[in-house]
């Protein structure tokens, strides 16, 4: 009888230990991923930005899902700016009247390898903010918004 007893205490004692083992292995996979996405127009990287609204407005095609909608709104918006700001390119596009350009975003992981990138096609700056954050730093928070014709992800 404790001879049994002593094989049943072993192998609880093993399952515990086996769980013990798989679950920090589990949580370590489950810790959510860092993902940073950059804005790049004509080659120049705009630096990261904290959100980007309205790409769901989008269907699988990449043309907006609105019936008869020629374009939709993409909201841009980062937080303490260090990067070089959004507002020569959006100003320069309203006022010299170039066309309209496509916007790259590039998502990349904690490592820097780029998981996934799209394609802002033909897209006009709609319009732009800016407010200050942290004055003692000289910071401020930035967002544009978009208007943005098909999409294309890569």
């Amino acid at each position: 009888m404790s001879r049994t007893l002593m094989r049943k205490a072993a192998y609880a004692l093993g399952v515990i230990g086996l769980t013990g083992m798989l679950g920090q292995s589990i949580k370590a996979a489950l810790k959510p991923s860092v993902l940073t996405t950059y804005v790049e127009i004509d080659g120049v990287d705009f630096g990261p930005f904290d959100a980007i609204e309205g790409l769901d407005k989008f269907a699988r095609d990449g043309f907006p899902l609105a019936e008869g909608s020629s374009f939709e709104a993409i909201h841009l918006s980062r937080e303490f700016v260090t990067h070089p700001s959004l507002y020569l390119w959006a100003k320069n596009q309203t006022s010299r009247k170039y066309g309209p350009k496509d916007i790259h975003l590039i998502t990349e992981n904690e490592e820097g390898n780029v998981v996934s990138r799209k394609v802002l096609q033909l897209c006009q700056p709609l319009s732009w903010s800016v407010e200050s954050s942290n004055p003692s730093l000289g910071g401020f928070n930035e967002s544009v918004d978009l208007a943005v014709q098909k999409i294309s992800v890569f």
